[in-house]
């Protein structure tokens, strides 16, 4: 290869570098949000996996905006280069030195541009710094294992996780009518100001950190040569809310819509005592078309309709039982309308929320009307703040984003405080479920039920939006042997 060609390759791949960056950051910023390094660095991960669960959909725009625009943008460039080249040729003498130096360090200064914005609008700085702050984590963690676990009145649970569901979808004054007027109906149990902090915005990271009460910390923490050893032991040595049930003799099922392989739930779900779990490979397995689901599964409705069917068994078995259940429809950037909804006369986003509300409700009057609300609560919970969605800019005129939650039971104990975090949630709900925790904390969390319970600390959020998230051997050590790190 000659120098030319080398050095045409060289410069074809910085500019493609950095208008890839810029790309990259378009799209996740008009897929979902807000990016952030921690949630990106996880999902990272799983490579080609991923690819393979997600909705087809958000693949198909990453190709558009980030393979596809990069090389037309490429293409551009070097079209526009011989443009420029055409005219320091015909520039004055005295020009062309100056001319030539910009044009030759162009790419590299590009891609540097590039890389500074890129890491700036991840914020790449706290979390290379991370690895240097002080151990939050290691100085405020319960291990579950040792809190005193005390049966009172123990019920059956439904634990129902609804995708991006926030509070605020059911202000009138921004909305114009109440979006989750059907769950607002049922009257259920709610904690005010139930707030996301570092490590809990995607529902991964939501399921681990209301089971588990820990964050979920990016991966690369670990040693490359033994990353996939511990994904595969997904939080071995964390203790968590289904490892207790099922040490108390409840037997855990989990149905979602999505694929259980995405992000590596079933990874976490096989770890941690669920005895059965279903999600888009086993609908196709059942008969399920296709046709019949959105890009991420099968619908909300037609998921309840299976939950509904999963409660009648469980209960007729004697046997306490959880049964956690997750929804996909009001997944970003758009959601997915089913068809039953659509014949309803819901449209938009804001027909997707409103059906999905509408279809969780539905399932807790069923477990009502036939009663087994006599021995089992439900808990409601949306599994993070909602992301880019087509209601993003009436959502960021509230003046506070909160999560939705809902616990719904015959005899609800009164809550000890308006706040809560998804950490809260594992003692909360083997307190709702009919357990003492004694003291009120277990891992991260405070009870929010116990009214004997120790009250987190005032400064508990702004202390986590700066520390949570730094290195820790204890919370590693929740992962792999100390010994492998």
């Amino acid at each position: 290869m000659n120098n030319t060609l080398r050095s045409r390759l060289l410069r074809s791949c910085l500019y493609f570098l950095a208008i890839f960056l810029f790309c990259f950051s378009y799209w996740i910023h008009r897929s979902f949000g807000q990016p952030d390094l921690n949630q990106i660095a996880y999902h990272m991960n799983f490579g080609v996996e991923l690819m393979d669960t997600v909705d087809p959909a958000v693949t198909w725009r990453f190709v558009r905006w980030c393979v596809i625009a990069p090389l037309a943008l490429l293409a551009l460039m070097f079209y526009a280069e011989s443009k420029l080249r055409a005219v320091i040729a015909r520039a004055p003498q005295r020009c062309h030195v100056l001319c030539y130096r910009i044009h030759r360090w162009f790419p590299q200064l590009l891609v540097f541009g590039a890389a500074t914005f890129w890491m700036c609008d991840v914020s790449a700085f706290k979390y290379v710094t991370a690895d240097f702050g002080p151990d939050y984590f290691g100085a405020n963690y319960v291990r579950p294992e040792e809190v005193s676990v005390v049966a009172s009145k123990p019920k059956n649970l439904v634990l129902i996780y609804v995708e991006s569901l926030e509070q605020g979808y059911s202000t009138k004054a921004t909305f114009g009518s109440d979006l989750l007027a059907p769950l607002t109906a049922l009257n259920g149990t709610t904690f005010t100001d139930y707030q996301q902090v570092p490590g809990t915005g995607w529902t991964i990271a939501a399921m681990v950190s209301t089971q588990c009460g820990v964050p979920l910390e990016r991966m690369t923490i670990f040693d490359g040569n033994t990353q996939g050893q511990v994904m595969n032991s997904f939080l071995k040595n964390a203790v968590c809310l289904t490892d207790l049930l099922a040490a108390r003799g409840y037997r855990n099922v989990f149905m979602g819509g999505a694929s259980t392989s995405f992000a590596g739930k079933d990874k976490f779900l096989s770890q941690h005592h669920y005895h059965e779990v279903y999600g888009k490979e086993e609908w196709l397995k059942s008969g399920v078309a296709p046709a019949d689901m959105n890009g991420w599964g099968l619908y909300d409705g037609d998921l309840f309709s299976r939950a509904k069917s999963k409660l009648r068994e469980l209960s007729a078995s004697k046997q306490k039982f959880n049964l956690t259940l997750l929804t996909v429809d009001t997944h970003e950037p758009e959601g997915h309308l089913s068809a039953s909804c659509a014949r309803r006369g819901y449209s938009g986003f804001e027909g997707v929320v409103s059906c999905t509300a509408a279809e969780v409700a539905d399932f807790v009057r069923y477990a009502r009307d036939n009663g087994y609300l006599e021995d089992t609560n439900i808990v409601i919970l949306g599994d993070h703040l909602s992301r880019k969605n087509p209601l993003t800019p009436k959502l960021s005129q509230l003046p506070d984003r909160t999560i939705f939650n809902s616990f719904i039971s015959q005899d609800t104990p009164a809550p000890n405080r308006k706040q809560l975090l998804h950490f809260d949630l594992m003692p909360t709900i083997l307190e709702f479920t009919g357990y003492q925790v004694t003291g009120g904390r277990m891992a991260l969390g405070y009870s929010g039920f116990n009214q004997h319970a120790v009250q987190p600390p005032k400064d508990r959020l702004p202390e986590m939006d700066k520390n949570l998230l730094n290195r820790s051997e204890l919370y590693m050590a929740l992962w792999s042997d100390p010994e492998d790190h």
